[in-house]
């Protein structure tokens, strides 16, 4: 048996499926369905979520709440201990933390299948790891190191999705929660990928810093994204982004124009090299370049149309499932142009 082969296409559905959770957490998020199931792993502490209230104890509200706060409490002294008490604080003294959940069968079973993408995710992952380890005297150390953390950060996010769920949505866990994906993308990604560039591509080289400062400065727009998320839930919640049916971009304060900037910065600074290279390269890596700044330009239209449109779930989870393609659009260039570095 191939194991590096094998370890490869695990690699690949990892990844797959790493997308799809962008996706099922747009999804979850733009719902409104994120404490849908308030406990974890299960849901209303069954396998499969109830279809209907009838289905619950009379005092599911305060059984759910109960075990929300002393996971809440465990996470809470566990920061302490870190040196973080400030933050423990804060999680604690959050009034919503203490509100308990209303079933609702939509957001219930929304959040159940996103759970059910993260389980197949853990699979893929775990085949990965398998694989990894079998196949380890024929892959090179730095793919093996980053697939072996690329494992750890899969567990350490499924961790975190509890932890998401027993302080009720924290904005900064929520935050950690959706980098960490990215982190765990990253790290699949330079595992399995064996690109390099070729003689008729050279061209391409010249740009390795180029795209690495555009690989961080999408990571720092992405950042940005998920603190407006946090900005846009607060100022639609008091009634100050739209007041009186007209939107209010003043209310979303520096967050939104830090955002704003960086992705009109990114979408003129990507064309560059499509533009200055475009008879220097062959077609198949003409348009994967071309497919960076078309996605920067996709995702920041689905970003107005938020705004515009008060939220629609599509344009919401559009505007979070492309920040993830561009970024593995963007990353997997740099890969190929730092692995034929390393060959020169």
């Amino acid at each position: 048996m191939n194991f590096i082969i094998l370890n490869r296409k695990f690699g690949i559905l990892t990844i797959f499926s790493v997308f799809l959770l962008l996706l099922a957490g747009g999804i979850v998020r733009s719902t409104g369905s994120g404490m849908g199931c308030p406990d974890w792993p299960k849901c209303y502490d069954r396998f499969i979520p109830p279809t209907n209230t009838s289905e619950l104890p009379s005092d599911y509200k305060d059984i759910q709440l109960a075990k929300r706060l002393k996971k809440a409490e465990k996470f809470a002294a566990l920061l302490t201990k870190l040196g973080f008490e400030k933050q423990a604080q804060v999680i604690l003294a959050d009034p919503e933390l203490y509100i308990p959940e209303e079933f609702n069968t939509r957001k219930a079973w929304t959040e159940y299948l996103n759970r059910l993408v993260g389980v197949l995710s853990g699979m893929f992952a775990l085949g990965f790891i398998i694989t990894l380890f079998k196949a380890k005297k024929n892959i090179n150390r730095t793919k093996f190191w980053c697939g072996l953390f690329g494992f750890i950060m899969m567990l350490f996010n499924g961790w975190l999705g509890s932890i998401v769920v027993a302080t009720n949505l924290f904005p900064i866990i929520v935050t950690i929660h959706y980098l960490a994906a990215y982190l765990a993308l990253a790290l699949f990604l330079i595992s399995i990928s064996n690109i390099y560039i070729d003689n008729n591509n050279v061209g391409l080289m010249k740009y390795k810093w180029f795209y690495f400062g555009l690989l961080i400065l999408s990571l720092i727009q992405i950042y940005y994204g998920t603190q407006l998320r946090q900005v846009s839930d607060y100022t639609i919640k008091t009634g100050q982004l739209y007041a009186n049916n007209i939107l209010n971009l003043d209310s979303l304060g520096s967050q939104f124009t830090i955002h704003r900037l960086l992705a009109i910065i990114l979408i003129i600074v990507s064309i560059f090299p499509v533009f200055l290279l475009r008879k220097s390269i062959t077609k198949f890596w003409k348009l994967f370049l071309l497919a960076v700044p078309a996605t920067f330009i996709l995702q920041y239209l689905s970003g107005l149309a938020n705004l515009k449109l008060k939220f629609p779930v599509i344009p919401q989870v559009g505007h979070v499932f492309l920040a993830g393609l561009v970024f593995g659009l963007s990353l997997y260039i740099c890969i190929a142009i730092f692995s034929t570095s390393k060959k020169h």
